[in-house]
């Protein structure tokens, strides 16, 4: 069993068809063989844990399919480096602010 070092978790809506087609050459397979990528009516979600992510290419995809009614986030969390990122998506927008996973657990009460 791998060491897990990278976790992505999130959701996109509303989602096309092309949206998804985009996305889904992206992702990678999860170590049981299941989608990281799953429809739920228009909305996509994301769930990932494994050696690697190609969040770039991801946010990349995602920023060119923006559309003013878009919302979501995408959580990207990097054990090895002990951060979070998040890519919030709001009215057609997407902001991204990194922070470290000390400061996210004390914020929850963890």
């Amino acid at each position: 069993m791998q060491h897990i070092l990278i976790k992505v978790y999130g959701h996109i809506s509303p989602a096309g068809e092309a949206l998804e087609c985009a996305l889904r050459n992206e992702q990678p397979q999860k170590e049981d063989g299941t989608e990281a990528l799953e429809r739920n009516g228009d909305m996509l979600l994301i769930s990932y844990e494994g050696m690697y992510y190609p969040i770039e290419e991801v946010v990349d995809i995602v920023r060119q399919a923006l559309q003013p009614a878009t919302e979501g986030k995408i959580d990207y969390i990097d054990m090895d480096a002990w951060t979070l990122t998040r890519y919030t998506i709001s009215a057609g927008t997407m902001t991204e602010a990194t922070r470290s996973l000390n400061h996210v657990m004390a914020y929850s009460g963890h």
